[in-house]
């Protein structure tokens, strides 16, 4: 055998069938057809176990490095699959409002505005619970809270849902400004509602602390705090929904009547 490198060896390389010869990469450089050797490590894959971590983590304690160890392949195989951090929240964020659209499409139709809105609420406050990530993002962060970053060819779901949403409002009888302000204000009780729930902030959560502060004040002191606190130490997180829902419903009717 000749030694590699030589002149020699690179014309006995030239001599063999191409397709059998493999030279040699360096250490973590991806193949050109988007897998690693095993044939496992590609986009898809690698926003499918980011989404999956961001269901219990927020989206900012992702990371490539984190992912790629998961994987068992070098972090720039990621960055060569996805760019930057921004296209890896913007790919996970887009992969949540898919599965958010596919939620939406399983609700029933129904003929009562009311039900239509109060449903869509409900499946947007369970979806925003079953992904802290993409809850916590949305809330507190202006960037591909709707819009994403796709690539040429690929569909922007976060404008896909907003479209669904607001035409949900306008077939219900909301004009334009109705439609943006009914909906924001719908979002966000959605979002703080999963939040609560999610961090177990309810009342109810915290019920013995309570009732043991209840019984800390003398008879005479602190006579607001110990005329509802008890009270306050039952409310459950899927109570305080749905009556908030319900005002929020009751507003966009009396709106809806001077349209």
């Amino acid at each position: 055998m000749f030694p590699a490198g030589s002149a020699i060896h690179a014309m006995s390389i030239s001599g063999m069938d191409a397709e059998k010869v493999k030279i040699p990469r360096g250490r973590g450089r991806p193949r050109l057809d988007g897998q690693n050797d095993a044939g496992v490590v590609n986009r898809e894959v690698v926003v499918d176990l980011a989404y999956d971590q961001a269901k219990q983590q927020s989206l900012g304690d992702i990371s490539f490095v984190g992912l790629a160890k998961e994987l068992g392949v070098a972090p720039g195989a990621l960055h060569y699959h996805l760019g930057t951090k921004d296209d890896l929240i913007s790919a996970i964020l887009n992969r949540f409002y898919k599965e958010l659209l596919a939620r939406l499409a399983k609700l029933p139709a129904g003929s009562d505005w009311r039900d239509r809105i109060g449903n869509f609420a409900t499946a947007l406050r369970d979806a925003y619970g079953a992904h802290r990530g993409a809850a916590e993002h949305i809330l507190m962060h202006a960037k591909f809270r709707v819009f994403q970053k796709v690539r040429e060819g690929e569909t922007d779901y976060g404008a896909l849902y907003l479209d669904k949403v607001f035409s949900m409002f306008r077939e219900a009888g909301f004009d334009a400004t109705q439609t943006a302000q009914f909906y924001h204000a719908l979002a966000l009780h959605c979002l703080t509602a999963a939040g609560s729930e999610a961090s177990r902030l309810a009342p109810v959560e915290h019920e013995a602390f309570l009732l043991k502060k209840a019984d800390s004040y003398p008879n005479g002191t602190m006579p607001g705090l110990k005329y509802a606190l008890r009270q306050f130490a039952h409310v459950n997180a899927k109570e305080t929904f749905r009556i908030g829902l319900e005002a929020l419903l009751d507003r966009f009717a009396v709106e809806r009547a001077k349209a």
